[in-house]
Formats: C-alpha cells, structure tokens, sequence
C-alpha cells in the first residue's frame, strides 16, 4: 500500500508531467496530417483516396503510441534503477543509525539542528530558573529562620525588661523603706547626743563614738539619696555651667560618697581632685592650690578639724594673697560644732545627710566670679 501511494505521488509530480508533452505532440502531428490529407482531397478529388488517408493517419497513431510506449518502459525501467539506489542508501543509514545509535523507549524523535539547539539552549534556561528559584526558597527559609531566632531573643530580652523593672521597682521600695527607717533614727540619735543625761553619765570615749555614729549613717543617707534617684534628676536637671570653674578638694573617707560628689560636682564643670585622708589632702596642697575643700569631719588619724588648722598654717608660711575656702561636710551642726569649725579656720558647713543640689548651690556660691583655676 506505502509503494502504491509512493508510485501515485511519482506519477503525479514526476512522470505526468513530462509524458503529457509528449502526446500533445503526437496529437497535433495526426491531427496535421489529418489537416493535409482533407486539403489535398479538396484541391485534387480525383487522385484523392480515403484508403490511402486511413492508413495513413493509422500508421501515425501507431508510431505514436509505440514511441510513448518505448518512453514509459524506458522511463520506467530508470526510475526503478534510481528508487533501488535510494532504497539501498537508506538502508544504509539505517542501519548506521542502528549501530551507533539505539533509541530509548523514552527518547524524543530527532529534530533539525537548528530546532535542537534552540531545544537546549531554552532546556538550560529552565534549569537556571529552577536553580533561581531553589536559591531564592533556601535564602527564604534561612531569612524566616533568623527571625524566628531574632523573635525569640527579642521575647527573652522583653522578658529580662520586665524581670529587671521588677527587681529595680522592689529595689526602689526597698530603698525609700530604707530612708524613712533612717529618718527617725537620725533624729533619735541627735536627741540622745543633745541630751544632759549623756554629758552627765557618759565618758570622753562614748562622746566620741556617738557623733562618729552619727556621721556615717549620715553618709549611709546620703547615700541612698544619690541611689534612689539619678544625680541629673537632683541637681533640677540643669545643665552644667559654661562659666563654672575652679579646683576642688574633696576630703572623705568613704569612697561610695566621695564618688558621688566628685561626678555631681564634675558634671557642672568643676576640675575636682579627691583626698581619702588628712594626710593625703595636705600632700595634695603641696603639689597644687585649690580654691575649696570639702572636708569630712570624722576621718580615722587626723580628722577634718586638725587637717583644717594644719591647712590655714602651710597658706600662712607660703605667703598666699587668698586663702582656700573650707567647707565642713558633717552630720553635727549645732552652734558649738559651728564655733570649733570657725575656730579651726573653717569658712562654713555643710550638714549630713545633704542633697546634691544642696552641694551644688554652696560650691556655685562660694567659687562665684572664680575665672581660672587654683586663683584663690
């Protein structure tokens, strides 16, 4: 059936139109005799003769068919030469194709070249697209397991927030339970050191221990003061003064206090040095001069009322043009502790427990118009 649809498609393309020339031909040569016989049995009816013509146009006819029969035989021996040919070439590449090439079940028919590379170049395009789109799902899973992580470290911080405002709530009650305690005790003790009954029953030595008692849970006051609120909050929240100058000399023992003050007094600008002795304070006058001193009273070995008189002594033999002013920082500040201090060479006091704004005020007081440091 496949070599009759192939012989049909070879009559119609290839031997139809070469055949159908050729009897035109032959055609109009009968019919051309045909033409010149009539003419002739027109011109000459006597010598003209029907047989002759019959035959004539006969034996035309014939030739013809015979020389279109010769041309197909010939033709068509030709044509079976060339189609074994082309069978026998196929086969050969068949059979090449075979041996080099076995088809799997799920392999694609071949296509032309051209269709074949754009085939692949548009088969690596979609896997660079996968790839892409593998990338882009691997960095989305990373980025939503980093928040995922940064949610639950933003949870824990939350919750360490609200534990340490608790805990400095609780420690804020604590501490003002702390302050009210110390009030009334404070002022227990200043009763009982007024008393006649103590300067009648008491010795020297338990009039020294009560007032040095006094002293430090004045400094213990202050500081819970400094403790329960922020030194910027104290002061009035003031900025410190473009013109504040002047050296300051803070005399203590404690050194919970003496930081307290050194960074309330710095923060308004002040150049402050720091003495946790009398000793150490006189040593720090023979390096340099200070326009106040905050003396600490109560101090183990010399106290603030010797450190005073030796003080007032070394400015006499040196001569100076202004003294240093000297500021008594005490929890006793009745008249007669007011007049030893006058006597010591002191220039005022400043009582225990004492806000740092209070500190500020009588630094700012004292040191006003001071345009250098270390001019007194």
């Amino acid at each position: 059936m496949q070599d009759d649809i192939r012989l049909d498609r070879l009559w119609s393309r290839l031997i139809w139109p070469i055949l159908w020339p050729v009897l035109l031909a032959q055609a109009t040569l009968v019919v051309l005799c045909l033409v010149v016989g009539i003419m002739l049995w027109s011109m000459m009816p006597a010598y003209a003769s029907w047989g002759a013509t019959f035959w004539l146009l006969l034996a035309l006819l014939l030739g013809s068919s015979l020389n279109v029969a010769v041309f197909l035989m010939l033709l068509r021996q030709r044509l079976s030469g060339i189609q074994r040919e082309v069978d026998d070439a196929l086969a050969g590449i068949e059979a090449w194709l075979a041996r080099h090439h076995r088809p799997q079940p799920g392999d694609k028919p071949p296509l032309p070249r051209r269709l074949q590379t754009l085939a692949e170049d548009c088969e690596s395009l979609v896997a660079g697209w996968q790839r892409e789109l593998e990338e882009s799902r691997s960095a989305e899973r990373r980025l939503a397991g980093d928040l995922q992580a940064c949610h639950a470290e933003f949870e824990r911080l939350e919750a360490g927030r609200v534990r340490a405002r608790e805990e400095s709530r609780l420690k804020s009650g604590y501490l003002s339970h702390l302050q009210q305690s110390l009030g009334p005790l404070m002022a227990s003790l200043s009763e009982v050191l007024e008393s006649d009954a103590l300067r009648q029953c008491g010795g020297d030595r338990d009039h020294a221990a009560l007032p040095a008692l006094r002293e430090r849970l004045a400094d213990a006051v202050v500081l819970l003061d400094n403790l329960g609120e922020s030194s910027d909050a104290v002061v009035g929240g003031a900025r410190p003064h473009a013109g504040a100058k002047g050296r300051v000399l803070i005399v203590d023992d404690g050194p919970v206090n003496l930081t307290l003050a050194r960074q309330v007094l710095e923060r308004q600008g002040f150049d402050v040095e720091t003495a946790t002795s009398g000793e150490e304070a006189l040593s720090r006058l023979e390096s340099a001069a200070f326009d106040l001193v905050l003396m600490d009273i109560f101090m183990p070995g010399m106290d603030g009322m010797e450190t005073s008189r030796h003080w007032r002594a070394r400015e006499a033999e040196d001569s100076a043009p202004r003294r240093s002013i000297l500021v008594a920082l005490t929890a006793n500040a009745s008249e007669v502790d007011r007049r030893r201090f006058q006597q010591a060479g002191m220039d005022d006091y400043l009582a225990k427990p004492y806000r740092p704004q209070a500190l500020v005020e009588l630094v700012r007081r004292w040191l006003n118009g001071i345009s250098a440091p270390g001019s007194a």
